[in-house]
């Protein structure tokens, strides 16, 4: 199967890939929605990310599929190296395991294509599944295994430090 893309300037940018997804910024009005089929993520972890965006740390996208949010994934470009940063992939939970998670992950690499980029790089958690995907499309580990902080937002607005065991991946566009 081949991967279509369109690219609508409006409202960022979207595209249409082999398992009928389309990937597009997330609005607003889509966090509770989203959040309500991704088990992992709150509305509040939704509204930081989106809080985050508009600060310019990451651009918040959604993956649908005739109309239904299906997954979601961050980016962010760096300029040193010339970079995407892939990160905060998560796929409908019932809708794990039919390609989507891939296609989101060749949609990123086809956005760094696009932006001039070289690389795309993220990180994994050591015990995550993810890391079969990533290697079969292409990524290698680079360096020692690190410990990846960052703020969970639970849905009572209290925040818990995650610490994870983590590894970073790359693979060249």
């Amino acid at each position: 199967m081949g991967l279509s893309y369109r690219r609508r300037y409006d409202s960022g940018v979207t595209s249409t890939v082999s398992t009928g997804i389309t990937v597009r910024k997330l609005q607003l009005a889509e966090i509770e929605e989203l959040a309500a089929v991704i088990p992992e993520v709150t509305d509040a972890q939704l509204a930081n990310r989106w809080r985050e965006q508009t600060l310019g740390y990451r651009e918040l996208l959604v993956a649908e599929r005739g109309g239904e949010l299906v997954g979601t994934v961050s980016i962010a470009e760096l300029q040193r190296p010339s970079s995407i940063h892939l990160f905060a992939l998560e796929v409908a939970g019932e809708h794990r395991n039919e390609g989507i998670g891939g296609d989101i992950v060749r949609w990123v690499m086809d956005e760094a294509r696009r932006r001039g980029r070289e690389r795309v790089f993220l990180e994994v958690r050591t015990d995550n599944p993810a890391r079969r995907l990533y290697h079969r499309l292409g990524f290698r580990r680079v360096g020692p295994a690190f410990v990846n902080s960052w703020w969970l937002f639970n849905a009572d607005g209290s925040q818990t430090r995650m610490e994870e065991p983590s590894v970073r991946m790359v693979r060249r566009v």
